[in-house]
Order: structure tokens, then C-alpha cells, then sequence
């Protein structure tokens, strides 16, 4: 069974070292809303929310966005392929940069 991103972000933060009242501190999410939010009773938490959680526990935003539902593997895939277009006229020393 995939982890859900309840499961996901309480793991997170508990391998941050976090309380719910730290996480309030420093995002304004208050406790009862991270606890719905890990409890998988909020399912579609805002993306305002899911970037300040990114931001403190310092993983990738997309990971959230694609656990939420917002984004797919079809929409991640699209946005790599628009990052890197043209990529191959590069030189190895640009690719690099």
C-alpha cells in the first residue's frame, strides 16, 4: 500500500524533530490542521500549506503536489521536458552550469 501524505509529512517531521506547536511556530499551521492534515482527514490541503511545510522540513515542493493529487507523473514529466528543451545544443561546460 503507497504511503499517503498524511503518512508522509508526519514521518517527515517526526524525522525533523518536530512538534506540532514547533511546526505552528514557524508556518502559522495550527496544530489542529497539521493533525488533520497527517491523519489524512484533509486530503486536499492548499498549496499555500503544503509550500510552507516543504519549505521547514526541506523537501521538494513537487514531491508534496504530486502526494496531494495536484500534479501527476504525465505533468512532472511535461514540465522536465519544457525545463531541458534544447538542452542537447550545449556545450558539456554549459550543461554543467
Amino acid at each position: 500500500m503507497a504511503e499517503t501524505l498524511g503518512q508522509f509529512l508526519r514521518t517527515v517531521r517526526e524525522q525533523n524533530k518536530l512538534s506540532t506547536r514547533a511546526v505552528k511556530k514557524e508556518t502559522g499551521i495550527t496544530t489542529s490542521q497539521l493533525s488533520r492534515l497527517e491523519c489524512n482527514i484533509t486530503r486536499t490541503p492548499s498549496p499555500t500549506t503544503l509550500k510552507k511545510l516543504a519549505l521547514l522540513y526541506n523537501i521538494k515542493l513537487i514531491d508534496l503536489f504530486q502526494k496531494a493529487g495536484y500534479l501527476d507523473s504525465k505533468d512532472v514529466d511535461f514540465y522536465m521536458e519544457s525545463c531541458f528543451k534544447g538542452i542537447e545544443k550545449l556545450n558539456p561546460e554549459d550543461k554543467k552550469h
